[in-house]
């Protein structure tokens, strides 16, 4: 069994892996397994890969139908609208 180490720095908790288990890409999902209480890490693929898997994927001709979309206008939210408003003005401002 491989061991890893486990430090603070600041407030965060940091594990080194070992090369047998490096991540190819930046960021990990996380979980924790509700039976054993295992940390699980796992890689998160990159985009171009979760497309490319749904473009191979053979999904069934009827695949949301006409009949299964929902086709409704979108609801008009004037107070969700306006928080994203304020939002983007912060992060105007911010810059």
């Amino acid at each position: 069994m491989n061991k890893a180490r486990v430090f603070m720095s600041g407030r965060s908790q940091h594990v080194t892996i070992p090369a047998a288990y490096r991540f190819r890409s930046s960021i990990v999902s996380i979980r924790r397994d509700a039976q054993t209480g295992d940390v699980i890490l796992s890689e998160v693929p990159p985009l171009a890969d979760v497309f490319a898997a749904l473009d191979a994927a053979q999904l069934p001709a009827d695949f949301l139908s006409e009949a299964d979309r929902d086709r409704r206008p979108p609801q008009d939210r004037p107070a969700l609208d306006q928080l994203f408003t304020d939002e983007s003005a912060e992060g105007k401002a911010e810059k």
